[in-house]
């Protein structure tokens, strides 16, 4: 059986290559039909030109054609491959192999016949089913299909492909246009025309602009005319040329449908979509200038461009519409700005730098249309700077005044002096008060030197600084030059001093001669005057030349003044006086500052008035001779004046001599010890070197000796000086020029030595003990020293001897000057009790004037004996001189009164001449005092060599004295004293009362210009009614409430000194300052300062820095101007 199962596995492939077999040749035959339909079917239509409905025929025809033809010629084949129940039977699968195989076929079918009959068990037709399975078994049932010759079949096929070949390649439009039409049935297609329209078809515009639509033709023909159809409306497209065309639609709102015709042809309906494009609505700019600048924040609307200091933060507010988002373009640097809330975008940015910039708004669509571009121009802060113009005082080398110009565009923040002294290494500063929110303005400072660090020969280097108030770089700082202000040497200076001494002695010579001239002119115009009833031209032109001659005193009295007080100040700078001397020195410029009292100046005053009045003569000849009789204090004023000068030159000089003394004692003692222990060959040369330098500083000792024996002899009282002293100087200069000799042959041996032994010996030597020369050598040097002690103690002894003889000389003169003028005023007392009783009549009369003509000769001799003694005393100040005028003048009229009978005049007159006598006692008495403390200090040993300490009472003290003394009065007044008794009593509390009022007078020196010294002045005024109560044996009751108010005003002041809480330093009569010299031009800073602050006062403090800046200049050059 399994013969028959391979043959009838072989008839089931025979049926499947069957039907492969016929859906071959079905695909063959179906692409020749299709390619056949396809080409009819895109001729009709190329031909045709059918519409929608048409197009849409054809397709869906041609697409069932395709789907049936394929069913029968292929599908149905393929679909009965695996299908046995749709295939052939075995029988005519049979009769088809037999008609290939017929030698087969019999058999074949025969078998298929005996297997339906298997199912019967007969062996015969089993039998005749092998026997028939055995004959066909060799063959190939499969075999009998060829595939090949489905190839005559091809012949359809070829034909249809060709011509699609050659369509393609030639008429690719007849292929391409009718299958896109049929494909695209829905469509409409315009019909070709010669040309066709070149167009966009979804153009896009920007609501609010314009668009230039643009048409394009191509064929073989171009149209004359191109319009558009616009909702119903048709307009022309203007022509361009070369077959193009254009409209162009104005300020667009919204989409816009229309179609392009030409010549019955149309585009097809194009719609233009109208967009918004990205729109800046709104731009804001917030300046926040930085705080250093002191500009306020400011909003800029729609400007972009800026000008801005360098650190300016700057915040962009930009409103936008369509906007999806900004791009930011700088210089180095884009920044991408996100959208905040409702089309609001900001972009905060510090700019220290200039740079360009460009704003590029953006959406899906489009940037925006204009170029948004800007600047931003930065204003660098610039260096401050700075002028200076200086004054070194080459006076008294205490101050420099430095003065200039500082410019800044915003500020500063500090302007200060930069110095250094000579061996510091580093500048300390000092601040220079200015304005610091003025950009431009002048400075004015006076830089005080300390003493205390600068010396002779020193030097101060400095600079000023300006400093900035940059807050966004930091603080810059420019400065000047670096200058010098050095020192004259310890020697220069005392040249300087002895040269302005030397000054101020002959100004006082000079000024003496004009006073004798001018006194001399006065008697002359007062003689004139006498023997004349009218004044003519002349007699005026001789008061104006008084009046000439009077001014030019004045002011050499006051330049006078000024130099001696410059020079008391460079002394008191750079050499250190004794008490005494300062004291000294004090008196004397007290004595010059009332030379020319107040009194004499009123008088020349009112002769000038009565010039300038044409008054009458009599009035002239009055005030001439009162003038006469005050010339001759003036010239005994300046006479006194040199005297003391010349005595004050030589203490000085003593001083400065002892002060050289001790110096070389110190330096030359130092140098006999330094010789002595000294073991360096190399060192000789600096000891000689010193010792050569001990030598010309006996020298200068020498010298200062002969200066003091010429300034002695130049007084009219000299002192007896050692005659001995510049021998025993050049016995110095001897045992140091021994000194000398002995060290140089020390280093002559040992240099001769080290050449003959060699260095090891000249080592050993240098080990030895100091050699016999240099110890004789330093013996000279201390022998040196010892004599120098010696000279200065001599010149010391002699001093101090003088001063002590001449002070008790002096004191005891004084002392019979107190007593004369109190027998005096006693006198004069009686004499006017005496006239108050007497008549003209009375022969007494004659006897009592010739009594007061005596007394006037009695004053006279006073006066010589005081003004012989001023010349010798310090402490007899001005006052002294002025009350002993005064009492001439009025003992004078006295007389002249009594000549004329006119007693009540003269007992008047008589009765001031007792108050300047009084007066005068007290002050003389007052001196007394002082020189006797003077004294008394002096044998204690308690004068030399220390500062000036005057235990001045405090005002708590002043208040207890004052208390004493009005308890002292009440009991004088309770007491019914009387007589010459009472008035001793009166007398010495009224010296109480001016020694108060005197120290009262010294604590009010330093209070000028205040409440407390206001207060002060009402006091001393109280003092000096009680004074001449007191005086005038005038004790009232009125008194006695002064006293009262004086002592509440006094505890008023205390208080008000204790709540001050400063302990003031206070002299009880002290020189002016001085004023320094500054030039003209350094004064005028001040003044310009002022008005400058006025002018910038004007500026407003908002104002841009660019207008600030030329404000300034403006000011500047009026300025400029105005100094010219």
């Amino acid at each position: 059986m399994g013969t028959n199962a391979d043959i009838f596995e072989q008839l089931k492939q025979y049926k499947r290559k069957y039907y492969l077999n016929k859906a071959i040749k079905g695909g063959i035959i179906w692409g020749a039909a299709i390619l056949g339909l396809y080409l009819l079917i895109n001729t009709i239509e190329f031909g045709a030109r059918f519409n929608s409905t048409g197009r849409s025929i054809l397709f869906f025809g041609f697409v069932l054609l395709i789907l049936v033809l394929f069913y029968q010629l292929v599908g149905r084949y393929l679909l009965v491959l695996n299908r046995s129940d749709k295939q052939l039977s075995n029988e005519e699968a049979a009769k088809e192999i037999g008609k290939f195989f017929p030698e087969v076929s019999d058999k074949l079918l025969n078998l298929i016949q005996l297997e339906s009959l298997s199912n019967q068990q007969n062996d015969l037709l089993i039998a005749s089913i092998k026997q028939k399975s055995a004959s066909i078994n060799h063959v190939s049932f499969t075999s009998a299909i060829d595939y090949k010759v489905n190839r005559k079949y091809l012949k359809w096929l070829y034909p249809p492909v060709f011509v699609l070949v050659l369509l393609l390649i030639f008429i690719p439009q007849f292929i391409t246009e009718s299958s896109t039409r049929i494909v695209n049935f829905d469509k409409e297609f315009v019909p070709e025309a010669p040309f066709r329209f070149i167009i966009d078809k979804n153009p896009t515009a920007f609501k609010g602009e314009a668009y230039n639509f643009k048409i394009a033709t191509e064929g073989t023909a171009v149209p004359a005319d191109v319009y558009l159809n616009i909702n119903n409306r048709t307009v022309k497209a203007k022509k361009e040329g070369n077959g193009s065309f254009s409209y162009r639609f104005n300020n667009l709102n919204e989409d816009v449908a229309f179609e392009v015709t030409a010549e019955s042809i149309t585009s097809g309906t194009v719609r233009l979509n109208v967009e918004e494009r990205p729109n800046l609505e709104l731009f804001d700019i917030d300046v926040n200038y930085p705080k250093y600048t002191g500009k306020e924040a400011e909003k800029i609307k729609n400007s972009g461009n800026l000008l801005i200091p360098e650190g300016t933060e700057v915040t962009w507010k930009l409103n936008t519409k369509a906007t999806d988002i900004i791009f930011m373009h700088f210089l180095n640097a884009i920044d991408t700005l996100e959208e905040a809330k409702n089309g609001v975008f900001s972009n905060t940015k510090q700019i220290t730098a200039p740079t360009p910039y460009s704003i590029q708004l953006q959406n899906d669509l489009s940037n925006n249309k204009d170029t948004l571009a800007f600047k931003i121009e930065v204003i660098k802060d610039q260096y401050p700077k700075i002028t200076l113009d200086q004054y070194q005082d080459t006076v008294l080398y205490s101050e420099l005044v430095l003065a200039g110009q500082i410019d800044d565009d915003y500020g500063f923040s500090a302007l200060r002096v930069r110095y250094k002294f000579e061996g510091e290494e580093s500048f300390h500063q000092q601040k220079v008060s200015i304005n610091s929110e003025l950009n431009s303005q002048t400075y004015y400072h006076i830089f005080k030197l300390d003493s205390s660090k600068i010396k002779a020969g020193g030097e101060l280097q400095y600079y000023v600084e300006v400093v900035d108030n940059d807050g966004v770089n930091g603080i810059k700082a420019s400065k000047t030059g670096t200058y010098s202000f050095k020192i004259p040497s310890k020697e220069e200076i005392a040249e300087e001093i002895d040269k302005g001494n030397q000054k101020v002695q002959q100004e006082i010579d000079k000024s003496i001669q004009q006073a004798q001239d001018l006194s001399k002119k006065i008697q002359e115009v007062d003689e004139r005057l006498k023997t004349k009833k009218e004044m003519d031209w002349r007699d005026e032109k001789l008061m104006e030349e008084i009046l000439q001659q009077k001014d030019d005193l004045s002011k050499k009295l006051d330049d006078l003044k000024q130099q001696n007080q410059l020079n008391n100040k460079k002394q008191d700078q750079f050499n250190e006086k004794s008490p005494e001397v300062k004291q000294k020195m004090e008196q004397l410029q007290d004595i010059m500052n009332n030379v020319l009292d107040d009194e004499t100046k009123k008088l020349y005053e009112e002769l000038r008035e009565l010039l300038q009045q044409q008054s009458d003569i009599e009035e002239f000849r009055d005030k001439m001779d009162e003038l006469n009789k005050n010339s001759s204090n003036l010239e005994d004023d300046l006479e006194r004046t040199l005297e003391l000068f010349k005595k004050l030159q030589f203490d000085m000089k003593m001083e400065q001599t002892l002060e050289e003394l001790e110096e070389a004692i110190q330096d030359q003692e130092q140098l006999a010890k330094d010789t002595e222990n000294e073991q360096n060959p190399d060192s000789k040369n600096d000891l000689l070197e010193k010792l050569e330098e001990e030598k010309r500083g006996i020298d200068d000792l020498k010298e200062r000796i002969d200066e003091l024996n010429e300034l002695n002899q130049d007084r009219k009282n000299p002192e007896a000086l050692p005659k001995d002293v510049k021998g025993d100087l050049e016995e110095i200069q001897e045992d140091q020029e021994r000194a000398q000799e002995e060290l140089g042959e020390e280093q002559a041996e040992e240099q001769q030595e080290g050449q003959e032994e060699g260095a090891q010996q000249e080592e050993q030597e240098g080990a030895k003990p100091s050699s016999s020369q240099r110890q004789k050598s330093a013996q000279h040097q201390q022998r040196a020293a010892q004599k120098m002690k010696e000279v200065k103690q001599s010149l010391e002894s002699m001093q101090a001897s003088a001063q002590m003889e001449q002070m008790q000389e002096n004191l005891e003169h004084l002392q019979d000057l107190v007593d004369n003028l109190v027998t005096l005023s006693f006198s004069q007392e009686t004499l006017m009790d005496e006239f108050k009783e007497i008549r003209q009549s009375d022969p007494r009369f004659v006897t009592l004037s010739q009594q007061q003509l005596k007394l006037k000769d009695d004053s006279k001799i006073i006066q010589d004996s005081l003004v012989a003694l001023s010349e010798r005393v310090f402490q007899i100040s001005s006052f002294v001189m002025k009350e002993l005028s005064e009492m001439n003048r009025q003992m004078d009229g006295a007389v002249e009164s009594l000549k004329e009978k006119r007693v009540s005049q003269a007992i008047g007159q008589q009765q001031f001449t007792m108050t300047s006598i009084n007066n005068l006692a007290l002050l003389l008495d007052d001196v007394v005092q002082q020189m006797q403390n003077q004294m008394a200090q002096s044998m204690n040993g308690q004068g030399k060599g220390q500062k000036n300490k005057k235990n001045s009472p405090t005002m708590n003290g002043l208040s207890e004295l004052q208390q004493q003394l009005s308890e002292q009065i009440k009991e004088l007044k309770r007491s019914g004293k009387s007589g010459r008794e009472l008035s001793e009593e009166l007398a010495k509390l009224a010296a109480q009362q001016e020694r108060i009022r005197n120290a009262l007078e010294n604590f009010e020196t330093g209070l000028d210009g205040n409440k407390l010294g206001d207060k002060i002045d009402k006091l001393i005024e109280q003092m000096e009614l009680n004074e001449m109560d007191l005086l005038n044996k005038n004790v009232s009751d009125q008194t006695i409430e002064r006293q009262r108010d004086i002592l509440t005003r006094m505890l008023d002041a205390e208080n008000a000194m204790e709540q001050r809480g400063e302990d003031e330093k206070r002299k009880g009569e002290t020189a002016n300052d001085y004023e320094l010299s500054v030039p003209q031009s350094m004064v005028e800073y001040l003044k310009q300062k002022e008005k400058e602050i006025e002018l910038l006062r004007t500026i407003p403090a908002k104002l841009n820095p660019y207008y600030k800046k030329e404000t300034n200049k403006y000011f500047k050059k009026i300025k400029e101007t105005n100094q010219k």
